[in-house]
């Protein structure tokens, strides 16, 4: 049945580049397209043809959609090329392969920086072809995505970094951790804002390379320690039995002295290392490891807790394992959020808490986001959840009051999930 559409005008406008070897496939995507109100559709019969149409044409095309399964030049290989022909426009797949092909080649489209909005299964429903089509509103046709992030990010100065870390530019944030059992909070990790006096609140993705780039990261995290423990040490003295996570760069694991003098903060605050949890991301772990081991091996002999973060999505993960006295797994949100949908990134899921437990770790799911996360996290017997499922990060003096709200409503209703 035909779906009779109408297009936001700037969409009907679109500029589209068409590319199948099959003429039929194009005939009816064309169709298609044209019944949606677009107007202008170039057609390429190969990978070839497209990227000569590409590089050639007096206007950029916004959105190309090709086949995968093309002789000569395949729609992967084509992807390539137009990732060095930087091509800025949108990109649509559309084929009859398995899901589990369609996922790795919109990885690969990603890690081109391309800016890619979906694949439409074979044979073609007009409504999915639809849906994805819409995407392309929420990309400029000129400015690729790596730019765009770049531009609102607005990375930190040096001298606006130097100038914060004597100020009271660093606040920590506090995102909370349940059991994911008894749905009782069992401490926070602290996530990284800067507070900048014109632009308001920073991503720390705007100050954390700046800091590393210019040797600055170790100041920035004893700063940003200093202010977290005089608050674990505050909520300890009221009464609240918590454990705080603190990032760490793998940067700073070069300094010998390090375990030492994080313990000497935490317990002139009136905390002890064992409520404090050090996290490090896998994914540079391996870069550094012989420096590291001493540290991080003095760490734990301190009584910190140790958690290897983003689990699943460095490299040599089990041979980290095995080197390091982790204490704790954090199963990175790319196989938590929308894994009860996903049988691969379940099955990930799955493995990484089983690996957690036989080696008598914790298991924490970071980036829950809805109920049927929660519920899977709980299905997997996981330790922890973390999550905006629970809650969003927020500034310490807004944690302890809606942990306070969380506690009387786990006692209300035991087996509350939000």
């Amino acid at each position: 049945m035909t779906i009779m559409a109408t297009l936001p005008g700037k969409l009907n406008a679109l500029r589209v580049l068409l590319v199948d070897d099959d003429d039929f496939m194009l005939d009816v995507v064309e169709e298609m397209l044209l019944q949606l109100g677009i107007e202008i559709v170039v057609r390429a019969r190969s990978g070839t043809e497209a990227l000569t149409l590409t590089a050639t044409a007096h206007l950029p095309f916004q959105l190309l959609i090709s086949d995968l399964d093309m002789p000569e030049m395949d729609g992967i290989q084509l992807v390539r090329h137009l990732a060095d022909l930087k091509f800025e426009g949108a990109l649509i797949i559309l084929s009859g392969a398995d899901t589990r092909l369609l996922d790795t080649v919109g990885n690969l489209l990603r890690e081109h920086k391309l800016n890619y909005l979906g694949a439409v299964q074979k044979p073609i429903d007009q409504a999915d072809l639809l849906a994805q089509v819409m995407k392309v509103s929420e990309f400029s046709s000129t400015v690729p995505v790596a730019a765009r992030v770049q531009s609102q990010l607005l990375m930190l100065s040096v001298d606006e970094l130097r100038a914060g870390l004597d100020g009271e530019a660093i606040e920590p944030f506090f995102q909370p951790k349940i059991s994911a059992s008894g749905h009782s909070v069992l401490g926070a990790e602290c996530l990284l804002r800067w507070r900048h006096p014109e632009r308001g609140l920073i991503s720390p993705l705007a100050v954390i390379p700046v800091a590393e780039a210019h040797g600055l990261i170790d100041e920035l995290t004893l700063v940003l320690f200093t202010k977290v423990m005089a608050h674990l040490g505050e909520w300890t003295r009221q009464g609240h039995a918590l454990k705080v996570s603190v990032n760490i760069s793998m940067d700073s694991l070069k300094r010998l002295d390090l375990p030492d003098l994080l313990a000497k903060i935490a317990r002139h605050a009136g905390v002890e290392p064992k409520q404090v949890i050090l996290e490090i991301t896998e994914s540079r772990l391996m870069n550094n490891l012989a420096s590291s081991l001493e540290i991080i091996s003095r760490f734990r002999l301190l009584g910190f807790g140790l958690s290897i973060d983003d689990f699943g999505t460095g490299y040599s993960s089990m041979e980290k394992l095995k080197q390091m006295p982790f204490t704790e797994l954090k199963v990175d949100r790319a196989f938590v959020f929308g894994a009860a949908s996903d049988p691969v990134a379940r099955a990930i899921f799955q493995s990484s808490v089983d690996l957690g437990h036989a080696l008598g770790m914790q298991v924490v799911a970071e980036g829950a986001e809805t109920q049927e996360d929660w519920d899977l996290v709980m299905a997997l017997g996981c330790d922890q959840l973390q999550g905006y499922v629970v809650a969003k990060p927020m500034p310490a003096k807004d944690f302890i009051d809606w942990k306070t709200s969380w506690d009387k409503s786990v006692v209300l209703a035991p087996n509350r999930q939000n």
